[in-house]
Protein backbone atom coordinates (compact mmCIF):
# COMPACT_ATOMS: atom_id res chain seq x y z
CA UNK A 1 0.00 0.00 0.00
CA UNK A 2 2.39 2.51 0.86
CA UNK A 3 5.69 0.89 -1.65
CA UNK A 4 7.10 -1.39 -3.82
CA UNK A 5 9.94 -1.68 -6.07
CA UNK A 6 9.92 0.93 -8.88
CA UNK A 7 11.03 -1.98 -10.98
CA UNK A 8 11.15 -5.23 -10.82
CA UNK A 9 9.10 -7.03 -7.71
CA UNK A 10 9.92 -8.04 -4.36
CA UNK A 11 7.99 -10.11 -1.39
CA UNK A 12 8.94 -11.47 2.23
CA UNK A 13 9.96 -7.48 3.22
CA UNK A 14 11.57 -7.48 6.73
CA UNK A 15 12.17 -3.80 8.19
CA UNK A 16 15.29 -2.55 10.35
CA UNK A 17 15.71 0.01 12.70
CA UNK A 18 19.29 1.57 13.07
CA UNK A 19 20.30 5.08 14.54
CA UNK A 20 17.14 6.80 13.34
CA UNK A 21 16.91 5.42 10.11
CA UNK A 22 14.31 2.32 8.67
CA UNK A 23 15.83 0.00 6.37
CA UNK A 24 14.17 -2.43 4.46
CA UNK A 25 15.31 -5.62 2.68
CA UNK A 26 13.53 -7.94 1.01
CA UNK A 27 14.08 -11.04 -1.28
CA UNK A 28 14.34 -9.41 -5.19
CA UNK A 29 13.41 -10.61 -8.91
CA UNK A 30 14.63 -7.87 -11.73
CA UNK A 31 11.67 -9.48 -13.52
CA UNK A 32 7.90 -7.69 -13.10
CA UNK A 33 6.43 -10.79 -14.30
CA UNK A 34 4.87 -12.78 -11.47
CA UNK A 35 6.61 -16.16 -11.47
CA UNK A 36 7.62 -18.55 -8.16
CA UNK A 37 10.48 -20.78 -9.28
CA UNK A 38 13.17 -20.44 -6.94
CA UNK A 39 15.54 -19.23 -8.87
CA UNK A 40 13.96 -16.10 -9.96
CA UNK A 41 14.95 -14.46 -6.61
CA UNK A 42 18.55 -13.81 -6.22
CA UNK A 43 18.82 -10.69 -5.10
CA UNK A 44 18.27 -8.42 -2.08
CA UNK A 45 16.47 -5.06 -2.55
CA UNK A 46 16.85 -2.69 0.20
CA UNK A 47 15.09 0.79 0.83
CA UNK A 48 15.30 3.68 3.65
CA UNK A 49 12.98 5.85 5.34
CA UNK A 50 13.44 8.42 7.78
CA UNK A 51 9.60 8.67 9.07
CA UNK A 52 8.96 4.60 8.10
CA UNK A 53 5.90 5.92 5.75
CA UNK A 54 7.84 7.68 3.01
CA UNK A 55 10.68 5.55 1.20
CA UNK A 56 13.24 6.28 -0.55
CA UNK A 57 14.86 3.36 -3.00
CA UNK A 58 18.71 2.25 -2.64
CA UNK A 59 18.06 -0.70 -4.86
CA UNK A 60 20.25 -3.95 -4.92
CA UNK A 61 22.50 -4.44 -2.02
CA UNK A 62 22.85 -8.01 -3.26
CA UNK A 63 22.86 -8.60 -6.49
CA UNK A 64 22.73 -11.88 -8.91
CA UNK A 65 24.22 -14.19 -6.05
CA UNK A 66 24.72 -17.71 -7.75
CA UNK A 67 22.07 -19.53 -5.64
CA UNK A 68 18.30 -18.40 -4.94
CA UNK A 69 17.90 -15.98 -1.96
CA UNK A 70 14.90 -16.10 -0.45
CA UNK A 71 13.19 -14.57 3.19
CA UNK A 72 15.78 -12.72 5.09
CA UNK A 73 16.23 -11.38 8.81
CA UNK A 74 18.78 -9.21 10.11
CA UNK A 75 20.13 -8.84 13.51
CA UNK A 76 23.34 -6.89 14.61
CA UNK A 77 26.60 -8.62 16.52
CA UNK A 78 28.79 -6.20 17.99
CA UNK A 79 29.69 -3.54 15.36
CA UNK A 80 28.38 -6.24 12.39
CA UNK A 81 25.27 -6.39 10.88
CA UNK A 82 24.51 -10.36 10.07
CA UNK A 83 22.27 -11.23 7.43
CA UNK A 84 20.19 -14.70 6.73
CA UNK A 85 18.46 -15.82 4.68
CA UNK A 86 16.39 -19.05 3.21
CA UNK A 87 18.35 -20.89 0.10
CA UNK A 88 18.36 -24.15 -1.59
CA UNK A 89 21.44 -26.49 -1.62
CA UNK A 90 22.29 -28.77 -4.43
CA UNK A 91 19.48 -30.92 -4.28
CA UNK A 92 17.02 -28.59 -4.98
CA UNK A 93 15.97 -28.69 -1.71
CA UNK A 94 14.74 -25.51 0.34
CA UNK A 95 17.41 -27.03 2.94
CA UNK A 96 19.71 -24.29 3.98
CA UNK A 97 20.20 -21.01 5.58
CA UNK A 98 23.21 -18.89 4.42
CA UNK A 99 24.53 -15.57 5.85
CA UNK A 100 26.32 -11.99 4.86
CA UNK A 101 27.70 -9.45 6.57
CA UNK A 102 28.01 -5.69 6.57
CA UNK A 103 29.07 -2.77 8.70
CA UNK A 104 27.14 -0.07 7.23
CA UNK A 105 23.69 -1.80 5.95
CA UNK A 106 24.31 -1.60 2.13
CA UNK A 107 27.53 -3.69 1.39
CA UNK A 108 27.31 -7.08 2.40
CA UNK A 109 29.51 -9.72 2.10
CA UNK A 110 28.78 -13.73 1.64
CA UNK A 111 30.96 -15.46 4.63
CA UNK A 112 31.21 -18.86 2.74
CA UNK A 113 29.74 -22.35 1.77
CA UNK A 114 31.41 -23.45 5.44
CA UNK A 115 29.19 -21.25 7.20
CA UNK A 116 26.07 -21.91 5.43
CA UNK A 117 23.81 -23.88 7.82
CA UNK A 118 21.87 -27.12 7.10
CA UNK A 119 19.30 -29.38 9.35
CA UNK A 120 20.89 -30.98 12.39
CA UNK A 121 21.52 -34.45 11.09
CA UNK A 122 21.41 -35.33 15.02
CA UNK A 123 17.44 -34.88 15.24
CA UNK A 124 16.49 -34.33 11.24
CA UNK A 125 16.82 -35.52 8.18
CA UNK A 126 19.70 -33.07 5.67
CA UNK A 127 17.04 -32.90 3.24
CA UNK A 128 14.13 -30.93 5.18
CA UNK A 129 13.28 -27.64 5.02
CA UNK A 130 15.12 -24.93 6.77
CA UNK A 131 14.69 -21.50 5.85
CA UNK A 132 14.75 -17.62 7.26
CA UNK A 133 15.37 -17.38 11.00
CA UNK A 134 14.46 -14.62 13.49
CA UNK A 135 17.02 -14.21 15.82
CA UNK A 136 16.92 -13.20 19.70
CA UNK A 137 19.28 -12.07 22.21
CA UNK A 138 18.96 -12.93 25.25
CA UNK A 139 21.09 -12.73 29.00
CA UNK A 140 21.43 -16.30 30.19
CA UNK A 141 24.35 -17.07 33.37
CA UNK A 142 25.42 -13.57 33.10
CA UNK A 143 26.21 -13.72 29.25
CA UNK A 144 24.77 -13.33 25.52
CA UNK A 145 23.17 -15.70 23.76
CA UNK A 146 21.06 -15.83 20.62
CA UNK A 147 18.03 -18.30 19.64
CA UNK A 148 17.00 -18.75 16.36
CA UNK A 149 13.63 -19.35 14.96
CA UNK A 150 13.40 -20.86 11.61
CA UNK A 151 10.98 -22.18 9.38
CA UNK A 152 11.09 -25.59 8.81
CA UNK A 153 11.25 -29.13 11.56
CA UNK A 154 14.87 -28.14 12.04
CA UNK A 155 14.46 -24.83 12.66
CA UNK A 156 15.47 -24.05 16.29
CA UNK A 157 19.00 -22.92 16.93
CA UNK A 158 21.09 -21.28 19.53
CA UNK A 159 24.24 -19.66 19.08
CA UNK A 160 26.98 -18.16 21.81
CA UNK A 161 28.23 -15.78 19.52
CA UNK A 162 25.47 -14.84 17.06
CA UNK A 163 27.48 -16.03 14.21
CA UNK A 164 28.00 -19.68 14.84
CA UNK A 165 24.66 -21.66 15.19
CA UNK A 166 23.84 -24.96 16.35
CA UNK A 167 20.49 -26.66 15.72
CA UNK A 168 18.14 -27.58 18.93
CA UNK A 169 15.26 -30.06 19.16
CA UNK A 170 12.48 -28.84 18.31
CA UNK A 171 10.92 -26.43 21.31
CA UNK A 172 8.18 -28.56 23.00
CA UNK A 173 4.68 -27.25 21.28
CA UNK A 174 1.18 -27.71 23.48
CA UNK A 175 -1.77 -27.28 21.24
CA UNK A 176 -4.04 -27.43 23.85
CA UNK A 177 -6.49 -29.05 21.79
CA UNK A 178 -6.45 -26.44 18.71
CA UNK A 179 -5.95 -28.52 15.89
CA UNK A 180 -1.97 -28.26 14.52
CA UNK A 181 -1.52 -26.47 10.94
CA UNK A 182 -2.51 -29.38 8.04
CA UNK A 183 1.36 -29.61 6.92
CA UNK A 184 3.73 -32.76 5.46
CA UNK A 185 6.85 -33.50 7.83
CA UNK A 186 9.29 -31.39 6.04
CA UNK A 187 7.19 -28.13 6.42
CA UNK A 188 7.55 -27.84 10.28
CA UNK A 189 4.74 -26.52 12.06
CA UNK A 190 4.35 -22.57 10.02
CA UNK A 191 6.83 -20.38 8.53
CA UNK A 192 7.96 -18.57 11.28
CA UNK A 193 7.84 -14.67 10.93
CA UNK A 194 9.13 -13.56 14.43
CA UNK A 195 9.54 -14.16 17.83
CA UNK A 196 9.78 -11.39 20.61
CA UNK A 197 10.43 -11.38 24.24
CA UNK A 198 7.34 -8.94 25.78
CA UNK A 199 7.23 -8.85 29.55
CA UNK A 200 9.15 -12.20 30.24
CA UNK A 201 7.12 -14.00 27.98
CA UNK A 202 7.84 -15.37 24.54
CA UNK A 203 5.17 -14.73 21.59
CA UNK A 204 6.29 -17.10 18.26
CA UNK A 205 4.49 -16.10 15.30
CA UNK A 206 4.03 -17.84 12.09
CA UNK A 207 1.54 -18.29 9.04
CA UNK A 208 0.51 -21.40 7.13
CA UNK A 209 -2.96 -22.12 5.15
CA UNK A 210 -6.63 -23.84 5.69
CA UNK A 211 -7.10 -22.95 9.19
CA UNK A 212 -9.94 -22.04 11.37
CA UNK A 213 -12.88 -23.01 8.28
CA UNK A 214 -10.53 -20.92 5.71
CA UNK A 215 -8.33 -21.70 2.95
CA UNK A 216 -6.13 -18.46 2.65
CA UNK A 217 -3.12 -17.43 4.38
CA UNK A 218 -3.32 -16.96 8.09
CA UNK A 219 -0.59 -15.55 11.30
CA UNK A 220 -0.72 -17.50 14.18
CA UNK A 221 0.60 -16.74 17.49
CA UNK A 222 1.68 -18.96 20.23
CA UNK A 223 3.28 -17.97 23.44
CA UNK A 224 5.99 -20.02 25.67
CA UNK A 225 7.26 -18.65 29.62
CA UNK A 226 10.75 -19.18 27.98
CA UNK A 227 12.64 -19.52 25.10
CA UNK A 228 12.65 -22.87 24.42
CA UNK A 229 9.27 -23.43 25.17
CA UNK A 230 6.99 -25.29 25.54
CA UNK A 231 4.54 -22.66 23.56
CA UNK A 232 1.00 -22.63 23.30
CA UNK A 233 -1.55 -21.54 20.50
CA UNK A 234 -3.41 -18.65 22.45
CA UNK A 235 -7.00 -19.44 21.76
CA UNK A 236 -8.65 -15.92 22.30
CA UNK A 237 -6.27 -13.98 20.08
CA UNK A 238 -4.55 -17.13 17.93
CA UNK A 239 -5.04 -15.49 13.91
CA UNK A 240 -3.53 -12.16 14.71
CA UNK A 241 -5.67 -10.96 11.76
CA UNK A 242 -8.72 -11.43 9.82
CA UNK A 243 -9.65 -15.23 8.88
CA UNK A 244 -9.81 -15.15 5.08
CA UNK A 245 -10.52 -17.78 1.72
CA UNK A 246 -7.60 -15.62 0.31
CA UNK A 247 -4.07 -14.48 1.01
CA UNK A 248 -3.65 -10.79 1.50
CA UNK A 249 -1.14 -9.88 4.39
CA UNK A 250 1.14 -12.32 5.78
CA UNK A 251 4.00 -11.84 7.99
CA UNK A 252 4.92 -10.72 11.34
CA UNK A 253 8.30 -9.69 11.67
CA UNK A 254 9.40 -7.69 14.96
CA UNK A 255 11.68 -4.33 15.48
CA UNK A 256 12.36 -1.87 17.88
CA UNK A 257 12.89 2.26 17.17
CA UNK A 258 13.76 4.50 19.72
CA UNK A 259 10.62 4.30 21.28
CA UNK A 260 7.97 1.12 20.25
CA UNK A 261 7.90 -2.54 19.57
CA UNK A 262 6.95 -1.96 16.06
CA UNK A 263 5.20 -5.12 13.22
CA UNK A 264 5.90 -5.24 9.61
CA UNK A 265 4.62 -7.43 7.16
CA UNK A 266 3.59 -7.57 3.77
CA UNK A 267 0.62 -7.49 1.87
CA UNK A 268 -0.43 -8.64 -1.97
CA UNK A 269 -2.88 -6.50 -4.86
CA UNK A 270 -4.39 -9.97 -5.89
CA UNK A 271 -5.49 -12.80 -4.85
CA UNK A 272 -2.66 -14.89 -3.96
CA UNK A 273 1.33 -13.91 -4.81
CA UNK A 274 1.10 -15.60 -8.49
CA UNK A 275 -1.64 -13.34 -8.66
CA UNK A 276 -0.59 -9.86 -7.47
CA UNK A 277 2.15 -7.51 -6.82
CA UNK A 278 4.07 -7.30 -3.29
CA UNK A 279 3.53 -3.91 -1.48
CA UNK A 280 5.03 -3.24 2.11
CA UNK A 281 1.34 -1.65 4.23
CA UNK A 282 1.21 0.36 7.38
CA UNK A 283 3.81 -0.61 10.24
CA UNK A 284 1.90 -1.75 12.87
CA UNK A 285 2.76 -1.19 16.88
CA UNK A 286 3.10 -4.22 18.91
CA UNK A 287 0.34 -4.06 21.34
CA UNK A 288 0.15 -6.81 24.73
CA UNK A 289 -3.37 -6.50 26.44
CA UNK A 290 -4.03 -6.60 29.87
CA UNK A 291 -4.44 -10.12 29.56
CA UNK A 292 -1.33 -10.84 27.70
CA UNK A 293 -2.86 -11.25 23.91
CA UNK A 294 -0.48 -9.83 21.29
CA UNK A 295 -2.22 -7.25 18.97
CA UNK A 296 -1.41 -4.98 16.13
CA UNK A 297 -2.48 -1.32 16.72
CA UNK A 298 -2.52 1.73 14.57
CA UNK A 299 1.30 3.24 14.43
CA UNK A 300 1.21 6.68 15.31
CA UNK A 301 3.94 7.10 12.77
CA UNK A 302 2.11 6.39 10.41
CA UNK A 303 0.09 9.83 10.51
CA UNK A 304 2.76 11.67 8.31
CA UNK A 305 1.65 10.13 5.33
CA UNK A 306 -1.77 12.70 5.36
CA UNK A 307 -1.24 14.97 2.49
CA UNK A 308 -3.55 17.73 1.79
CA UNK A 309 -7.19 17.51 3.51
CA UNK A 310 -10.14 16.97 1.08
CA UNK A 311 -13.44 18.22 1.73
CA UNK A 312 -16.24 15.25 1.68
CA UNK A 313 -19.00 17.80 1.23
CA UNK A 314 -22.76 17.18 2.14
CA UNK A 315 -23.75 15.31 -1.06
CA UNK A 316 -25.17 11.86 -1.24
CA UNK A 317 -24.97 10.09 -4.82
CA UNK A 318 -26.79 7.21 -4.04
CA UNK A 319 -29.39 5.68 -1.26
CA UNK A 320 -30.34 2.17 -1.41
CA UNK A 321 -31.74 -0.29 -1.33
CA UNK A 322 -33.58 -1.11 2.04
CA UNK A 323 -33.69 2.51 3.77
CA UNK A 324 -34.72 6.24 3.96
CA UNK A 325 -32.53 8.95 2.38
CA UNK A 326 -29.72 9.88 5.01
CA UNK A 327 -29.92 12.85 7.54
CA UNK A 328 -27.85 15.31 7.26
CA UNK A 329 -26.31 16.23 11.38
CA UNK A 330 -24.34 19.01 12.91
CA UNK A 331 -21.34 16.26 13.02
CA UNK A 332 -22.05 14.18 9.78
CA UNK A 333 -24.50 12.18 8.97
CA UNK A 334 -27.57 9.18 9.94
CA UNK A 335 -28.66 6.40 7.74
CA UNK A 336 -31.38 4.23 8.83
CA UNK A 337 -31.87 0.75 7.76
CA UNK A 338 -34.94 -0.08 9.71
CA UNK A 339 -36.47 -3.74 10.46
CA UNK A 340 -40.06 -4.72 9.70
CA UNK A 341 -40.04 -6.79 13.69
CA UNK A 342 -43.81 -7.97 12.42
CA UNK A 343 -43.23 -8.52 8.61
CA UNK A 344 -43.67 -12.03 7.32
CA UNK A 345 -42.10 -11.17 3.71
CA UNK A 346 -39.13 -9.92 4.64
CA UNK A 347 -36.36 -12.60 3.88
CA UNK A 348 -32.93 -10.75 3.89
CA UNK A 349 -32.21 -8.48 6.67
CA UNK A 350 -32.70 -4.78 5.93
CA UNK A 351 -29.12 -2.84 4.47
CA UNK A 352 -28.81 0.81 3.53
CA UNK A 353 -25.91 1.79 1.79
CA UNK A 354 -25.66 5.80 1.23
CA UNK A 355 -22.96 6.65 -1.62
CA UNK A 356 -20.49 10.47 -1.40
CA UNK A 357 -21.29 12.31 -4.28
CA UNK A 358 -17.40 12.94 -4.07
CA UNK A 359 -14.48 11.11 -6.53
CA UNK A 360 -11.82 10.66 -4.01
CA UNK A 361 -8.12 9.98 -5.16
CA UNK A 362 -8.01 6.51 -4.22
CA UNK A 363 -5.02 5.87 -7.00
CA UNK A 364 -2.62 8.20 -5.22
CA UNK A 365 -4.13 6.96 -1.22
CA UNK A 366 -6.88 8.55 0.83
CA UNK A 367 -7.05 7.96 4.72
CA UNK A 368 -10.43 9.14 6.12
CA UNK A 369 -11.15 8.94 9.67
CA UNK A 370 -14.41 9.58 12.21
CA UNK A 371 -16.36 8.00 14.42
CA UNK A 372 -19.28 5.57 13.82
CA UNK A 373 -22.08 4.58 15.95
CA UNK A 374 -24.22 1.61 15.61
CA UNK A 375 -27.98 1.25 17.68
CA UNK A 376 -31.47 0.50 16.79
CA UNK A 377 -34.91 2.19 17.47
CA UNK A 378 -36.70 -1.00 18.18
CA UNK A 379 -36.05 -2.47 21.29
CA UNK A 380 -36.56 -6.11 20.14
CA UNK A 381 -33.21 -5.77 17.60
CA UNK A 382 -29.94 -5.41 19.62
CA UNK A 383 -27.34 -6.66 16.78
CA UNK A 384 -27.13 -3.44 14.36
CA UNK A 385 -24.30 -3.32 11.99
CA UNK A 386 -22.03 -0.43 10.69
CA UNK A 387 -19.18 0.01 7.91
CA UNK A 388 -18.08 1.03 4.88
CA UNK A 389 -18.74 0.45 1.24
CA UNK A 390 -15.97 1.06 -1.58
CA UNK A 391 -17.86 1.65 -4.82
CA UNK A 392 -16.14 -0.31 -7.53
CA UNK A 393 -18.99 -0.53 -10.45
CA UNK A 394 -22.45 0.65 -10.51
CA UNK A 395 -23.84 -2.38 -9.04
CA UNK A 396 -20.78 -3.83 -6.98
CA UNK A 397 -18.15 -3.09 -4.38
CA UNK A 398 -16.39 -4.59 -1.01
CA UNK A 399 -17.94 -4.42 1.40
CA UNK A 400 -16.53 -3.86 5.23
CA UNK A 401 -19.55 -4.86 7.77
CA UNK A 402 -19.37 -4.52 11.70
CA UNK A 403 -21.52 -6.74 13.31
CA UNK A 404 -23.11 -5.83 17.06
CA UNK A 405 -22.40 -9.41 17.04
CA UNK A 406 -18.34 -9.35 17.51
CA UNK A 407 -17.70 -10.02 14.21
CA UNK A 408 -16.29 -8.46 11.34
CA UNK A 409 -17.08 -9.39 7.79
CA UNK A 410 -15.49 -8.28 4.30
CA UNK A 411 -16.32 -9.61 1.01
CA UNK A 412 -18.43 -8.47 -2.34
CA UNK A 413 -21.38 -6.45 -2.32
CA UNK A 414 -24.02 -6.80 -5.34
CA UNK A 415 -26.85 -3.93 -5.04
CA UNK A 416 -29.91 -5.35 -6.47
CA UNK A 417 -33.37 -3.84 -6.51
CA UNK A 418 -34.74 -4.74 -3.63
CA UNK A 419 -31.76 -6.09 -1.58
CA UNK A 420 -28.40 -6.70 -1.21
CA UNK A 421 -26.31 -9.73 -1.86
CA UNK A 422 -22.97 -10.26 0.02
CA UNK A 423 -20.21 -12.66 -0.43
CA UNK A 424 -18.38 -12.85 2.32
CA UNK A 425 -14.53 -13.70 1.52
CA UNK A 426 -13.02 -12.80 5.18
CA UNK A 427 -14.66 -13.39 8.88
CA UNK A 428 -12.84 -11.72 12.03
CA UNK A 429 -14.15 -12.72 15.87
CA UNK A 430 -13.82 -15.61 18.07
CA UNK A 431 -9.86 -16.50 18.13
CA UNK A 432 -8.84 -13.34 16.44
CA UNK A 433 -6.58 -10.96 17.63
CA UNK A 434 -7.97 -7.95 15.43
CA UNK A 435 -10.69 -6.11 16.10
CA UNK A 436 -13.58 -7.28 15.78
CA UNK A 437 -17.18 -5.65 15.27
CA UNK A 438 -18.81 -2.98 17.10
CA UNK A 439 -20.88 -2.86 20.72
CA UNK A 440 -24.27 -1.40 19.49
CA UNK A 441 -24.81 2.24 21.07
CA UNK A 442 -20.93 2.95 21.77
CA UNK A 443 -18.83 5.38 19.49
CA UNK A 444 -16.37 3.89 18.20
CA UNK A 445 -13.19 5.89 15.91
CA UNK A 446 -12.11 4.51 12.94
CA UNK A 447 -8.99 4.84 10.34
CA UNK A 448 -9.73 3.83 6.94
CA UNK A 449 -6.51 3.65 4.37
CA UNK A 450 -6.95 3.07 1.05
CA UNK A 451 -4.65 2.94 -1.81
CA UNK A 452 -5.44 1.70 -5.96
CA UNK A 453 -7.02 -1.67 -4.58
CA UNK A 454 -5.64 -2.23 -1.18
CA UNK A 455 -7.17 -1.24 1.74
CA UNK A 456 -7.08 -1.09 5.85
CA UNK A 457 -9.11 -0.90 8.63
CA UNK A 458 -8.81 0.42 11.93
CA UNK A 459 -11.16 0.13 15.31
CA UNK A 460 -10.53 2.45 18.17
CA UNK A 461 -6.70 2.38 16.83
CA UNK A 462 -7.04 -1.19 17.02
CA UNK A 463 -6.39 -3.76 13.43
CA UNK A 464 -9.25 -4.72 11.80
CA UNK A 465 -8.02 -6.02 8.86
CA UNK A 466 -5.27 -5.43 5.85
CA UNK A 467 -7.30 -6.51 2.50
CA UNK A 468 -7.95 -5.48 -1.15
CA UNK A 469 -10.65 -5.28 -3.47
CA UNK A 470 -9.86 -8.89 -5.58
CA UNK A 471 -12.74 -11.20 -5.53
CA UNK A 472 -11.85 -14.30 -7.70
CA UNK A 473 -8.73 -16.28 -8.63
CA UNK A 474 -8.60 -15.58 -12.05
CA UNK A 475 -9.54 -11.87 -12.04
CA UNK A 476 -7.86 -8.24 -11.08
CA UNK A 477 -8.89 -6.50 -8.28
CA UNK A 478 -11.23 -3.00 -9.45
CA UNK A 479 -10.29 0.10 -7.91
CA UNK A 480 -12.75 1.47 -5.85
CA UNK A 481 -13.82 5.62 -6.61
CA UNK A 482 -16.36 6.12 -4.27
CA UNK A 483 -16.94 5.57 0.33
CA UNK A 484 -20.33 4.37 0.74
CA UNK A 485 -21.68 4.27 4.38
CA UNK A 486 -23.03 1.28 5.01
CA UNK A 487 -25.98 0.58 7.82
CA UNK A 488 -28.03 -2.71 8.60
CA UNK A 489 -30.59 -4.01 10.85
CA UNK A 490 -30.76 -0.47 12.22
CA UNK A 491 -29.85 3.45 12.71
CA UNK A 492 -25.56 4.42 11.96
CA UNK A 493 -24.11 7.94 12.66
CA UNK A 494 -20.95 8.57 10.80
CA UNK A 495 -19.61 11.48 12.76
CA UNK A 496 -16.81 13.87 12.66
CA UNK A 497 -15.28 12.27 9.39
CA UNK A 498 -12.60 14.35 7.87
CA UNK A 499 -10.23 12.52 4.81
CA UNK A 500 -6.49 13.32 3.54
CA UNK A 501 -4.97 12.57 0.69
CA UNK A 502 -1.94 10.24 0.71
CA UNK A 503 1.47 12.37 0.17
CA UNK A 504 3.06 9.65 -1.45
Amino acid sequence: MLYKPSKGRFKDIMVFWHEGKYVLFSMYSKSAVIKSEPGDYRNVWSAESDDGVHWREVGPVIEDAPFPIWAMAVHKVGDKFIMNHGSFGAESKQNVIRFWESTDLRNWEYTGADRDLYPDERWYDKMSRLDCMSVVAMVEDNKTVYYGYATGPGGFLRSEDGINWEGLPHPKIDWGGIQPPPTSDDEGILEIGGCQEIDGRFYLVGGWFNMMGMSGYGTYTLVGDSAVGPFRPDPAAYRLCGNSLRWVALWARFFHNESDLLVNGYMYDGFTYEKGLTWLPPIKKAVVDEYGHLRLGYWNGNDAIKGAAIDLGDGILHVGPNGAEPTKTKRGWEITADPEINSTARLNVPTNIAILDLDLPIEQGVVIEGNIRAYSKESRIVTPGIGFYLQETAEQGTAILLEGLGLTKIGLATLEASKVVFDWQDVIGPGCASAAGIVPGKTHKFKLLVREKMFELYLDDMLAQTFNTTHAPGEPGRTPSRLGLLVQNGVGAFEDVRAWQMNI
